[in-house]
């Protein structure tokens, strides 16, 4: 089952082993929390709960711990992380004996509740461990939410905290905020302090609502279409005051226009969204952005966007001009490109 369907559910019975796979840490924390709440009263958290990454430690200490009797409660929670092995990754330093996993996920112990967490996009189903996990164990798949889900999943977020939110509200929020769950509840949480008792109403939403990096180089090359180069200057500075690393965002808006570029090339073959994402192996709804926007560019101005990105990133690491002063005038040089 999926991680929305799992936290929606009232679970009560606590498994001896649960497997959680997927790229989303909001979800993978969430349904942990959920867990250690279904144990409840039966464990002492601070002492039984035991956490091993299995980058450093191998699965077969872990599993000695969950066959030990709990100390200082009837029951003990361990928590096994960062399971690469159950992917196709095959480099590890760790000597995991995976036979003695698939041992003890046949026969468990009824004292101790095991969380796998494997945070990857897949695992590899031709495994015999994979195999019987996903018999033996509530196998809970934790991806990002799709592009269709996340404007269901704001409102019912806005919902538990008694926000009934006008539909433009629920649009800025996915535009600013984008996939990032986490981020989206703290500016849930954020609205539900300041409409505590009225209505929520777009023009204070607008100046409450956080522009995030990843999201706002959408809103960057938004402010070079309508010419407005102020704008662009505005939401660069903006993010200066979240201390963002020009670097860092000159890599993003570049990744974000070569997206563009990409999405342009396969619409006009003919793929769908989500054909596109999977092709380029990006997240369906920052593909749904990039198609927004690439009718507004040809071809060449983005590739040449491109160009002119790798010219100013080369300034910055090699120190020839200010990172950010050099990150002002690569906007001014596309907004130059773009309506000249």
């Amino acid at each position: 089952m999926h991680a929305q369907e799992f936290l929606q559910k009232n679970n009560e019975k606590v498994s001896p082993i649960y497997l959680l796979f997927g790229e989303e840490p909001f979800f993978i924390q969430r349904v942990r929390d959920q867990i250690l709440s279904m144990v409840g009263s039966q464990f002492n958290q601070e002492q039984d709960v035991q956490a091993y990454d299995m980058e450093s430690i191998a699965v077969q200490e872990a599993l000695h711990d969950a066959e030990t009797f709990p100390f200082f409660s009837d029951h003990k929670v361990i928590l096994i992380n960062r399971a690469s092995f159950l992917t196709g990754q095959t480099k590890s330093e760790v000597e995991h004996r995976l036979d003695d996993l698939i041992e003890y996920v046949e026969q468990p112990v009824d004292f101790s509740t095991v969380i796998i967490t494997a945070p990857y996009e897949k695992l590899d189903q031709r495994k015999k461990v994979v195999k019987t996990l996903k018999a033996n164990s509530v196998l809970i798949e934790c991806s990002p939410p799709n592009a269709q889900d996340m404007r269901q999943m704001t409102i019912q977020m806005a919902n538990s905290l008694g926000l009934s939110l006008p539909g433009p509200v629920i649009d800025l929020l996915i535009e600013r905020v984008g996939d990032h769950l986490e981020a989206l509840t703290q500016e849930l949480h954020k609205l539900s302090l300041y409409f505590k008792d009225s209505e929520v109403n777009f023009e204070a939403a607008e100046e409450l609502i956080s522009t995030y990096a990843e999201t706002s180089t959408f809103s960057l090359i938004d402010a070079i279409v309508e010419n407005n180069l102020g704008k662009s200057l505005n939401i660069l500075k903006e993010l200066r005051k979240q201390n963002e690393e020009p670097i860092a965002l000159l890599a993003l808006l570049t990744s974000q226009i070569r997206l563009i570029l990409q999405s342009k090339l396969l619409k006009h073959k003919g793929y769908q969204q989500q054909q596109i994402a999977k092709q380029v192996k990006s997240h369906p709804y920052a593909v749904k952005m990039a198609l927004r926007r690439e009718r507004l560019f040809d071809e060449k101005q983005l590739k040449q966007m491109i160009i002119d990105g790798t010219k100013t990133d080369e300034k910055m690491k090699t120190g020839a001009m200010d990172k950010w002063l050099a990150l002002e005038l690569y906007l001014q040089s596309i907004s130059t490109n773009y309506h000249k």
